[in-house]
């Protein structure tokens, strides 16, 4: 059990590289929000 991840996964990078490819933009794993999200997308304004 020591090996598994919860950030960083190699699902989640490429998750991540697609994402910023398309041109969204986001922030990772905050703390603040509820359940512990990987990925918050911004809202362009």
């Amino acid at each position: 059990m020591s090996h598994i991840r919860s950030k960083n996964t190699k699902g989640e990078m490429n998750v991540r590289k697609y994402l910023h490819r398309l041109g969204f933009r986001f922030r990772l794993h905050d703390p603040n929000l509820p359940g512990k999200p990987d990925i918050i997308l911004h809202q362009n304004k």
